[in-house]
């Protein structure tokens, strides 16, 4: 009985801290957020989950002035993403996984092992396929992009903050009541 009761407890506990954080988006600023999106394990780059990458076309678009949010891999499809790409390994493709496949389910194997990382993102004018750039000939040339995260991932680099001429954007995390949140915030 004892030791039923240990596994029923550690199946719970499993479920209950399951599941990647909950991504939060808010794109304050007047520009379109059009970015690529990495979820890893903790200090190691496999297996990785990724939005729009490397298939730029399907990148996620968060609109000027809105917010995004991801409570899950397998709430993917209600909220605008029909493929995630699922790589277990360097050596291994990434290969297509729409949210409802039984590895992205939230006691899935592969969202059990990642959270939210890093993301590659471009600033576009608003409702346009223009970047937001200074359109001038000077070099280097100032753009609104960069590379952000929460500086624990290998794979891919890039600080927790930056800051353009053009805004702001800053990548943090917090905890509440055992839900973790990731959140991307542009202004």
């Amino acid at each position: 009985m004892k030791k039923q009761f240990l596994i029923l407890c550690c199946a719970i506990g499993g479920m209950i801290s399951a599941q990647q954080s909950t991504l939060i988006i808010n794109n304050y600023s007047s520009y379109d957020y059009h970015g690529q999106l990495f979820a890893t394990p903790l200090g190691t780059c496999y297996p990785m989950v990724s939005i729009g990458y490397p298939a730029v076309p399907n990148q996620l678009i968060v609109p000027a002035l809105s917010d995004y949010e991801l409570s899950s891999y397998s709430t993917g499809a209600s909220n605008g993403i029909t493929t995630f790409l699922v790589q277990t390994s360097g050596s291994n493709p990434a290969v297509p996984r729409i949210p409802s496949h039984p590895t992205l389910a939230p006691t899935g194997v592969i969202s059990l092992n990642t959270n939210w990382r890093h993301t590659k993102f471009q600033m576009y004018f608003a409702g346009t396929n223009t970047p937001v750039s200074s359109g001038g000939t000077s070099v280097p040339e100032t753009y609104f992009l960069g590379n952000l995260g929460d500086g624990t991932n290998s794979c891919f680099s890039g600080p927790s903050y930056i800051s353009t001429v053009y805004g702001d954007a800053d990548w943090f995390t917090i905890s509440s009541g055992g839900t973790q949140f990731t959140y991307i915030q542009i202004f």
